[in-house]
């Protein structure tokens, strides 16, 4: 950076934040400009300029009308998948109405979320079972906000920023908070690299998430459970103004995504396993040992071999899971690299040995490895005695 880093707008030292009460239910077609503004102007709540509107994305896709019906948890599953654009971490749950998958996807506008950030709460009819209407999340929530900011700032005859919200969970930590998906007129992000700080030391990495920031804070107050899906803050006047960002400027970029996966798919996915035929692991960690080995087996057997002589073994779980056991295809053993095909069979049984054990490992699971040897000196397969791991904090 060349240069002094330019000074920071002037903060004010107190930030406040009030529900919106008094607004309608909304249904698909209504103008959410026209039900806000009428909720601000009967409560006689008084907004000026350098004010945020921070909004529930549920609001807007009811407003768009993005209502989805599904009548039970596979079809649900299903909607899911549709609606993302990739899963970063899936595990199972044990319901009444028997397992379901909870799935952390990328959204198609860039967030992390579960479910894509799909609701099934306050949409409506459901039946006993818990399914019904799905609201989806808005179709570009960047674009929704700047329609609502032009809107409301006519209307309320003030200069706004707009933030939709929706919950999330986060890593690393418990529970949930609401981020921004969707802002418009405000800066979402405060980069403070360049400034000293308290000791005159330039700062190199620090860059606020401010529209988060927001609409965390807006969340204390509002909640749609409470009949409060909107907040006004106020106090971040210096950070409104005409233009402003967008909520894509918080999405990282995926080359830059330390964590772009879940500890077990990270593994899946450098074993050649883009997709399982068995379940995820269990969210609880209670799955049986012949549940995870048989899952460990499944990851390899269904992964890209990039070792030859793979196909010269077959695999199998013994003693309930105590133990795989690796022997000699039913067809001879051929080449498949030009090589000789013992030569072949040898790589590829340690090849499938190390493979397995990145599988278990994933499966907090570990193994001792007995090979087996004819007379001759060549192999003729291996024990792999299952463990539970060590617990590294």
């Amino acid at each position: 950076m060349n240069g002094p880093a330019p000074a920071p707008p002037p903060s004010s030292r107190l930030l406040t934040a009030y529900a919106i009460p008094g607004i309608r239910q909304i249904s698909p077609g209504d103008d959410l400009a026209v039900e806000i503004s009428w909720a601000i102007a009967n409560n006689r709540v008084q907004i000026k300029d350098g004010d945020i509107l921070v909004i529930a994305s549920k609001l807007v896709a009811k407003a768009d009308g993005l209502i989805r019906t599904t009548a039970d948890r596979t079809e649900f599953e299903r909607l899911v998948t549709e609606h993302s654009t990739g899963t970063v971490a899936a595990r199972t749950f044990h319901t009444v109405a028997g397992a379901a998958t909870v799935a952390i996807t990328r959204t198609p506008h860039g967030t992390v979320q579960a479910a894509s950030g799909l609701d099934r709460s306050n949409t409506g009819t459901r039946d006993s079972t818990g399914y019904g209407s799905v609201l989806l999340q808005p179709d570009d929530p960047d674009a929704a906000a700047e329609q609502l900011r032009a809107a409301l700032s006519r209307r309320l005859g003030a200069q706004l920023g707009i933030v939709i919200s929706d919950s999330s969970s986060r890593p690393w930590r418990a529970g949930v908070a609401d981020i921004a998906i969707g802002a418009a007129g405000i800066d979402v992000l405060d980069d403070q690299r360049g400034r000293p700080d308290d000791s005159g030391r330039r700062q190199g990495v620090t860059v606020r998430a401010i529209a988060d920031e927001i609409a965390a804070a807006a969340d204390l107050v509002k909640g749609a459970a409470r009949g409060l899906p909107a907040a006004v803050v106020r106090g971040m006047g210096a950070h409104v103004r005409t233009g402003g960002g967008n909520a894509r400027e918080l999405v990282r970029d995926f080359a830059e995504d330390w964590f772009r996966y879940g500890h077990v798919e990270a593994v899946h996915q450098s074993l050649g396993c883009q997709r399982l035929d068995v379940a995820p692991a269990s969210a609880d960690g209670d799955d049986d040992i012949l549940t995870k080995v048989s899952r460990a087996l499944a990851v390899v057997r269904r992964g890209a071999a990039r070792t030859p002589g793979q196909s010269a073994w077959r695999m199998r779980v013994a003693g309930a899971g105590g133990q795989i056991l690796i022997s000699p295809a039913d067809t001879p053993a051929r080449s498949s690299a030009g090589g000789h095909p013992l030569i072949e069979a040898t790589l590829g049984l340690g090849a499938l040995v190390d493979r397995l054990q990145s599988a278990l490992w994933c499966e907090d699971l570990q193994a001792s490895t007995q090979y087996t040897w004819a007379d001759n000196g060549s192999p003729t397969g291996a024990r792999l005695s299952i463990e539970l791991a060590a617990p590294q904090p």
